[in-house]
């Protein structure tokens, strides 16, 4: 049963959404089966306790269906139906949340079931909606678009006839074809970035249709104030046209003007553009970006961005340390690292702390440290593998440990050459790490031409990891009487 997709599905909701889709599942208007519901309590009381270990699919039929004869079809159905109505429970949280969909949609059925006395109550809500700041989201102008058509379509035909009906007032055609052009320009503008960003990672021969006419609507006046059509054009800008800095730097100041009316899903989307956009011109060598960079991650962390249900990434915590660091902002990291690492899953928790602390260490020096954290880290993940290797190997230069760092750099190559995951270009940079390293450390400062030679052979070569740390190391060598 532990690998049922019912019970991973439920195991991965949050204690907030395990309580409120039990209330769904006992809910007569979602569910009038009952058996479902003995099936959901066994595994939900389970969950509760950590001891799913004692769901047998023997032990959930009998609670669900008492001591009928076992059929396994028929228990097989019982969790797909249970699936299908955590599906509804999660689409139907959604819709909760959409106020002006709903909205929309009231006034729709209102009008199909003749229902003329609710009209003027659901108008009044429309119009308060109207008043609202509210998601201006690429959704927002579709949603507009159906509400102004839910409107158009109360005005019936003895309305229109009627001598106190204006057409030119009351016709609404205008406004349900301008917010059907906002909802239809943003959308192909975010699609359009999307597959821009794509095109950055992969060889796509792939482009959309119509987007000379997009692009050029976008700069008129009539779209001047969408915001979801001014953010996403001046994105694909940056996507396109990288070398000019004038885009990011506009999309910054449009992020700070317009960025509190997107959903937190797309805040995130257009935050990750911006990073992105400053890590490329750190990797291309302008150094300036990556204070830029540093000071994006602090305001998505300002702002709860990078929290998703109070939870943050393994992956985002790690990328915000070393950009931190390479800033000289020590005792902001440390403490990120103390005051973030509770909302990382804990199964991950423990080695991101750790391998976060080492980095902090080594940027400080305190290489003895390094090597204390990095020996609480576990190894079976690649990526930590790897990493905490690179760590070592620079905080055995550092303190001498001559002996130690040749027995771990002839260890780290046979297990680079064999790891499979590692692409062979991956590999390489890593292998380049080592044999400069070698080289390094059997030169001496009075080996100014070898270290000289040295020096152009890293600078020249593309992929070396740590590349940096080794150029340091050759010119102070260089610089030592």
């Amino acid at each position: 049963m532990k690998d049922r997709k019912i019970l991973v599905a439920m195991q991965s909701l949050s204690v907030y959404d395990l309580n409120s889709f039990g209330k769904y599942v006992h809910s007569p208007y979602f569910n009038v089966n009952k058996p479902i519901e003995a099936f959901f309590d066994a595994l939900y009381q389970k969950i509760k306790t950590d001891k799913t270990e004692d769901l047998t699919n023997e032990y959930l039929w009998e609670i669900a269906f008492g001591k009928e004869k076992y059929h396994n079809q028929k228990f097989l159905k019982l969790n797909s139906d249970l699936v299908k109505l955590l599906e509804d429970y999660l689409a139907q949280k959604e819709f909760d949340s959409m106020t002006s969909l709903r909205s929309s949609l009231k006034i729709e059925g209102a009008r199909k079931r003749n229902q003329d006395k609710l009209y003027n109550g659901l108008m009044g809500e429309l119009e308060r909606l109207g008043k609202m700041e509210m998601n201006q989201s690429v959704e927002y102008y579709y949603t507009k678009y159906q509400i102004e058509r839910a409107l158009f379509n109360l005005k019936t035909e003895n309305e229109k006839k009627n001598a106190k009906f204006e057409i030119e007032t009351e016709l609404n055609i205008n406004k349900i074809s301008e917010n059907l052009d906002f909802f239809y320009i943003a959308e192909k503008l975010r699609l359009y970035c999307t597959l821009l960003s794509w095109k950055k990672m992969y060889q796509l021969d792939m482009e959309m249709d119509n987007m000379d006419l997009v692009l050029s609507q976008a700069e008129t006046v009539k779209y001047s104030n969408i915001p979801p059509v001014q953010l996403y054009n001046k994105m694909q800008f940056t996507y396109k046209d990288g070398e000019n800095t004038e885009h990011y730097f506009e999309l910054r100041q449009m992020m700070k003007k317009y960025i509190h009316l997107f959903p937190n899903d797309e805040v995130k989307e257009i935050y990750n553009t911006a990073i992105s956009y400053c890590i490329n011109k750190v990797n291309k060598g302008d150094f300036e970006f990556q204070r830029e960079t540093f000071e994006i991650y602090k305001e998505t962390i300002e702002n709860e961005v990078i929290l998703s249900d109070k939870d943050i990434s393994a992956s985002d915590f790690r990328n915000i340390v070393p950009i931190a660091l390479r800033v000289g902002e020590f005792d902001w990291t440390e403490n990120f690292i103390n005051e973030y690492s509770k909302y990382v899953d804990e199964k991950y928790r423990d080695n991101v702390v750790e391998f976060s602390l080492a980095r902090l260490e080594f940027y400080r020096k305190d290489f003895g440290k390094v090597l204390d954290h990095l020996n609480k880290v576990n190894y079976e993940d690649v990526w930590y593998n790897i990493n905490a290797k690179t760590l070592q190997i620079a905080s055995y230069f550092e303190l001498d440990e001559f002996d130690a760092l040749e027995s771990l750099l002839q260890a780290f190559k046979m297990y680079i050459r064999r790891e499979k995951s590692l692409t062979s270009n991956r590999k390489e940079h890593y292998l380049n790490l080592i044999k400069f390293t070698l080289i390094l450390m059997k030169l001496t400062p009075k080996d100014k031409e070898k270290l000289t030679k040295l020096r152009m052979d890293i600078n020249d070569t593309k992929g070396v990891v740590s590349k940096p740390w080794l150029l340091e190391k050759v010119d102070d060598m260089i610089n030592k009487k």
